[in-house]
């Protein structure tokens, strides 16, 4: 069997690359704002002077709703399709006792003072997690099933989220990035 002409091939390399686009397109939108705002500044100086700026803003705090998905990149269910991955997952392979999961999107963007809801859609056959240990939230997805919550965004820079499940580790994970409200559009 061919595995580019496979359908399931075809899905996953899509996925992947729609992925790859959109942590693409955010990463450098996100650098520019960030380092905008820093100039050369040190992350604690930044943080401290958008503190500071803040009294002076205008910026009125929303809430942002995202909806997140779990997709499977590379899993061992997918050994028996291409024949390529059952020496990668085989004992002493690349990727023994672990499956390379991903968060779509992979980039979020809010805002100083935002209001954040995370709803993670799990359509897969193993539990996640969405962990952002910076700023001290988790959500437990189990399979095949959603999970939601909210916080609210108090600390300006990025933080990574992950599945802190060992066998998707290190490869599920994603950004959250916190912009200091003075950098909001002004309404």
């Amino acid at each position: 069997m061919d595995p580019e002409k496979d359908t399931m091939f075809r899905v996953i390399v899509v996925v992947m690359l729609a992925v790859v686009a959109v942590a693409l397109v955010f990463d450098g939108a996100t650098r520019r704002v960030v380092n905008a705002f820093a100039e050369g500044q040190s992350p604690t100086q930044a943080a401290t002077s958008s503190t500071t700026a803040a009294s002076a803003s205008t910026y009125h705090p929303v809430t942002r709703t995202f909806v997140v998905t779990t997709v499977p990149l590379l899993v061992h269910e997918q050994a028996g399709q291409f024949d390529y991955l059952a020496q990668d997952f085989a004992k002493n392979g690349v990727l023994d006792g672990k499956e390379v999961w991903g968060f779509s999107p992979s980039t979020l963007t809010v805002y100083e003072g935002d209001t954040v809801n995370v709803t993670v859609v799990n359509p897969s056959g193993d539990d996640h997690t969405f962990t952002l240990p910076d700023v001290g939230f988790n959500l437990l997805v189990k399979a095949q099933s959603t999970a939601s919550g909210t916080f609210v965004a108090t600390k300006v820079g990025p933080f990574s989220y992950l599945c802190t499940i060992a066998e998707h580790s290190p490869y599920m994970w994603g950004q959250l990035v916190i912009l200091p409200d003075s950098a909001a559009p002004q309404s």
